[in-house]
């Protein structure tokens, strides 16, 4: 969804995500009911990466939603407590504890970029808000 002229709805979101579309409501219905004072926002961050859906809690961004054909991504910012404590939780997939722990360090935190293409990679993104949140 490149046009910056042209905000996305729900409708152009399901058309781009077809089967993911669900699982893209079911995660954002769960940061709405689950983190206080959560706001979302589209935004366009330029011609290359297009429009992303941003879930902001408490001044804080809490995931940034990527429409991609057939599935999405999610970005997620952890600061450096957080990643400490994501990369000692048992219940995180290696994989996602190796991206944290190759991520670059900014003044923010580490940003990890996570495909969403099954239903059983909420679980590993609830987890990360969790600890996110706590940290």
């Amino acid at each position: 969804m490149p046009d910056k002229n042209v905000i996305p709805d729900n409708s152009m979101v399901s058309v781009v995500l077809c089967d993911f579309a669900p699982i893209w409501d079911e995660l954002c219905t769960y940061v709405m009911e689950n983190f206080p004072s959560v706001t979302g926002e589209w935004k366009h961050y330029g011609k290359a990466s297009g429009w992303t859906y941003k879930l902001i809690g408490n001044k804080r961004n809490l995931l940034f939603f990527i429409p991609i054909a057939g599935c999405f991504r999610v970005r997620i910012v952890l600061g450096e407590k957080a990643c400490a404590c994501a990369e000692a939780d048992a219940e995180l997939p290696v994989d996602i504890k190796e991206a944290i722990r190759v991520a670059t360090s900014y003044t923010e935190g580490r940003s990890i970029d996570i495909d969403i293409n099954r239903s059983e990679q909420l679980e590993t993104i609830k987890r990360l808000l969790k600890i996110k949140y706590e940290n």
